[in-house]
């Protein structure tokens, strides 16, 4: 039995900067987190069916503005989908 897939599921820090607190939706096993510092929207969706190895996918939803953010200091990567391999 997976314990695992009927706990909630939380994110209390931006997965980017690590600005705490963010604000957060959660639907299920999906969750959403803007981060104010940083202004980066993700989704973060634990345990994908489609993956069954992965712990949680995370996408980052939102676009960049470099322009705006010249202060702070946050690495963008090309690839925009990121994946968590459970331990």
């Amino acid at each position: 039995m997976n314990m695992g897939s009927h706990m909630p599921h939380t994110v209390t820090r931006c997965l980017l900067c690590g600005h705490t607190p963010i604000d957060t939706t959660t639907d299920g096993r999906i969750v959403t987190a803007f981060c104010s510092a940083c202004l980066a929207i993700l989704t973060i969706e634990f345990d994908p069916p489609d993956q069954p190895e992965l712990r949680a996918r995370i996408e980052r939803i939102d676009e960049p503005d470099f322009e705006n953010r010249a202060g702070v200091g946050v690495a963008y990567a090309e690839a925009r989908s990121f994946r968590v391999r459970s331990r």
